[in-house]
């Protein structure tokens, strides 16, 4: 889709309309016998029930009232995200293609292991997103802003040749620091903690559900995992007596 993950939010919000409220993260969910509580720092609402869906590191950082089972608490300490950062480059072409390359590229001993074309629909600009991962994403962390630049071209230049050096434009995003993620896709399950904990993805806590990528079966850590645990959710809320 044109306009990346970002516009699935828009157009949702858009047929959401008001009932959609920015900057104003959930800070305590209230539930009794009949209906739940949800407030943020401006703002409060009730509802018969409720879906949770953040990452569940994000999950552990909500008060509940009452507070929830043992199992549920102890698996949002323990449930890592990936420490992932992605660079998208712009170019006036996709250059690559003219090279007969798709622009998808795997190199596991590389500081930045993933590559995929991303260019619009229309052709231009040409788009390249790149990825590191785990201890490799750590390090580049630990740079100076213009090394890891550097670093990064320099392992694109390897694929794609020295027109990959220079780019029109450079977008980086460490998704360990953003506080709304706290990190990247594909949680980390540490020995022990599904085998202890894992019933508490997807079962229900009185009038709270929850729903992540991280709860799906199928395609976990990704989008599609992501759409699964809300559909599943959404049953769950459309039988609930």
């Amino acid at each position: 889709m044109d306009g990346g993950a970002p516009e699935l939010a828009r157009r949702m919000a858009a047929r959401l309309g008001a009932a959609v409220h920015l900057s104003s993260p959930v800070r305590r969910i209230v539930q009794n016998a009949t209906d739940v509580e949800v407030a943020s720092d401006a703002f409060a609402v009730r509802a018969r029930r409720v879906i949770v869906a953040t990452p569940p590191v994000l999950a552990g950082r909500i008060l509940f009232d009452p507070p929830l089972p043992a199992a549920h608490s102890h698996l949002r300490q323990r449930l890592v995200p990936g420490a992932i950062i992605r660079v998208h480059t712009q170019y006036a072409e996709p250059f690559w293609r003219g090279q007969k390359l798709s622009g998808q590229t795997l190199a596991p001993r590389s500081p930045v292991p993933i590559t995929i074309d991303q260019t619009p629909r229309s052709g231009e600009p040409g788009v390249l997103s790149s990825y590191a991962f785990g201890a490799g994403a750590v390090r580049l962390g630990r740079l100076d802003p213009q090394e890891r630049r550097d670093v990064w071209l320099d392992a694109l230049a390897e694929r794609f040749g020295p027109e990959a050096r220079r780019p029109t434009a450079y977008l980086e995003t460490d998704w360990s620091e953003q506080p709304w993620s706290l990190g990247g896709m594909v949680a980390h399950f540490p020995p022990g903690a599904l085998t202890n904990y894992g019933s508490a993805l997807r079962e229900p806590v009185g009038r709270i559900h929850w729903a992540s990528t991280e709860s799906a079966t199928l395609m976990h850590g990704l989008m599609e995992g992501a759409v699964r645990s809300g559909e599943r959710a959404a049953r769950e809320v459309l039988t609930a007596n």
